[in-house]
C-alpha cells in the first residue's frame, strides 16, 4: 500500500471516528443518561454529568485533528518527522489531562456514594478510565520512537 493510500484510508477512518464520537457525546450520552440518571438522582447530577462529558470530549477531538495531520504527513511521505513526534507528545497530554479527570470523577463517584445508583456507572467510568490511561502510555511511546526515528533520518540525509 503506498503512502498516500494509507493516508487517505487512515483520514477516512479517523473522520468517520469523529463523526460517530459526535453522535455518542452529544445525542446518545446525554439521551440515555437522562432516562436513567434524571428519574434517579435528579436534574443536577444529570446535567452535571453531561458537562463533565463534553468537556472531556474535548481532549478527544483534538487528538483525532492532531491525528488527521499526521495522516497528512504520512501522506508526504514524512512518517518520521519531529512534527508527529510532537503530535504524538500533544496527544498523550490531552489523553493525560481525561485520565487525570476520569480518575477525579472516579474519586467523586466513590466518595459520593453515586454507586448505588449501579454497577454499571461504575464499571464504565472504569473501563474509560483504562483507555485513557493505555492511549497516554500508547501516544507517549509512539512519540519518543518517532523522534528517535526522525533525528537517525535526519542523520541519513545529512551523510547523503
Amino acid at each position: 500500500m503506498k503512502q498516500t493510500e494509507m493516508s487517505k484510508y487512515l483520514k477516512i477512518i479517523t473522520a468517520g471516528t469523529g463523526i460517530l464520537f459526535l453522535v455518542l457525546v452529544a445525542w446518545f450520552m446525554p439521551s440515555v443518561l437522562k432516562q436513567v440518571l434524571e428519574g434517579q438522582a435528579g436534574k443536577g447530577i444529570y446535567w452535571g454529568t453531561c458537562i463533565f462529558i463534553w468537556i472531556t470530549a474535548v481532549p478527544c477531538f483534538v487528538c483525532l485533528v492532531k491525528f488527521w495531520g499526521i495522516c497528512s504527513r504520512i501522506g508526504e511521505n514524512r512518517s518520521f518527522c519531529r512534527e508527529n513526534a510532537e503530535a504524538l507528545r500533544q496527544m498523550s497530554h490531552c489523553t493525560l489531562a481525561d485520565s487525570v479527570l476520569y480518575a477525579l470523577f472516579l474519586g467523586a463517584f466513590c466518595i459520593l456514594g453515586w454507586y448505588s445508583l449501579g454497577i454499571g456507572y461504575l464499571f464504565g467510568i472504569v473501563l474509560i478510565l483504562f483507555i485513557c490511561i493505555t492511549l497516554t502510555v500508547l501516544c507517549a511511546a509512539l512519540s519518543h520512537l518517532v523522534y528517535n526515528a526522525s533525528r537517525i533520518q535526519e542523520d541519513q540525509d545529512l551523510t547523503i
